[in-house]
């Protein structure tokens, strides 16, 4: 089975993926408005953030993630730089995302056809991985939706800066303080970049004739790879 229109597609790719991969394989066009959806929520999420939480308690919350033992003129320095920052972070955090979207999604698209020669059948070019790759992104709407809801629900505008990783591991499990070595790692994984592993290994049984072994294993590398040695440096 597979999705037969666009908004089928968007749809399916939550409830049920392998229809959703298995139409664009068809329709690669569709992976455009994939890609609005994603960065288009994302930026949302992240002005809606920055525009609403309170300056003074946004200063506070930079500060603190500052080493403990930095000395007072170190501290004043850094001080200084978030404070000229703070004005531009909203703009500077939406351009980051619109820019920087495209830019990992590109590496991604790379990976995914390098690893697809390994596949005799396939013959998906650059493009369709590109787009292959935007679909796995999709949770992230749904985490988006989700920080745009906690943000218009709250009662105070001390917003906390870690908001859009309401889903991640530390603060589910683990409680890190921002201080830790660990925090930004265990702030980057959660149940949305599960679920995009997820969606991967489906999409990749979908697109190629790949067993379910070699799906996970190609659609984990990356992640291992990536995830190891952030381990690793923040452990040294």
């Amino acid at each position: 089975m597979k999705s037969n229109t666009v908004f089928g597609a968007i749809t399916d790719i939550y409830l049920s993926p392998s229809k959703a991969f298995n139409g664009l394989k068809e329709a690669k066009g569709w992976s455009w408005l994939a890609f609005i959806l994603v960065a288009g929520f994302s930026a949302a999420a992240s002005y809606l953030l920055f525009s609403s939480i309170d300056p003074q308690y946004l200063t506070d919350q930079q500060l603190a993630t500052l080493d403990a033992d930095i000395s007072a003129k170190d501290y004043e320095t850094a001080k200084q730089g978030i404070l000229m920052m703070q004005d531009s972070m909203v703009w500077t955090t939406v351009i980051g995302i619109i820019v920087g979207l495209p830019i990992i999604n590109a590496i991604y698209a790379l990976y995914f056809m390098l690893v697809s020669k390994i596949d005799p059948t396939s013959d998906a070019k650059y493009g369709d991985w590109y787009g292959f790759s935007i679909w796995t992104m999709m949770p992230a709407v749904i985490n988006s939706i989700g920080v745009i809801v906690l943000i218009v629900t709250a009662n105070t505008d001390q917003l906390s800066i870690y908001l859009p990783n309401y889903a991640s591991l530390n603060q589910l499990l683990l409680g890190l303080d921002p201080t830790s070595s660990l925090f930004t790692l265990t702030e980057s994984i959660g149940i949305f970049s599960i679920w995009t592993i997820a969606l991967t290994i489906i999409g990749l049984k979908c697109w190629t004739n790949f067993s379910t072994n070699k799906a996970v294993l190609y659609s984990l590398l990356p992640f291992a790879l990536v995830y190891g040695v952030w381990l690793i440096i923040a452990l040294v």
